[in-house]
């Protein structure tokens, strides 16, 4: 993680997500990490794609739509402590419901990858329509201050995360 990161949260959980990346270029990391992603999801089958290492873990799929869930909900908070002229305190959500909620059955891992990659299109095309201004601003969410820029970062490291939880827990022997 670049130290200019560091400014952008101060959040000690999100660490996790930003100390993947290697670049402080926010375009930079959300384009490798949606490449890295996708080159992975495009080579499981769609058995593999349904596997749990555990019987209480997420499936593959599910863990995909819990990253699309996720970047809608974080460009979502972007746009709210960005746009706005208040400070904003936002809510957090409960993932695992969002999981057990989310119809991933009738998916097909073709459409899983579209779904990811237009997510992280629109986010690419947001981040392009905040002034140096607006992702500099500090809001609250989930109970963290964050500047409206870090959760770009996040929503790239986030990626990463699951990629390299994906590899390390799903796809080993």
């Amino acid at each position: 993680m670049h130290h200019d990161l560091n400014t952008l949260i101060r959040a000690p959980y999100f660490d996790t997500y930003l100390k993947t990346l290697e670049s402080s270029d926010v375009e930079a990391c959300l384009n490798y990490s949606k490449q890295k992603f996708i080159q992975l999801v495009t080579s499981l089958s769609e058995e593999q794609l349904k596997y749990r290492y555990l019987p209480e873990k997420w499936s593959i799929k599910e863990l995909i739509m819990h990253l699309i869930d996720t970047e809608m909900i974080f460009n979502y908070r972007a746009l709210r402590i960005g746009r706005e002229v208040e400070v904003q305190t936002l809510i957090g959500f409960d993932e695992n419901s969002y999981a057990q909620q989310a119809n991933v059955a009738t998916i097909t891992k073709d459409e899983l990858v579209q779904f990811f990659s237009s997510v992280r299109e629109s986010t690419l095309l947001l981040c392009k329509t905040f002034t140096d201004e607006q992702l500099a601003r500090v809001g609250n969410a989930s109970g963290h201050n964050m500047q409206a820029k870090a959760l770009f970062f996040i929503n790239a490291g986030h990626t990463l995360h699951h990629l390299n939880i994906i590899n390390e827990r799903y796809l080993k022997p």
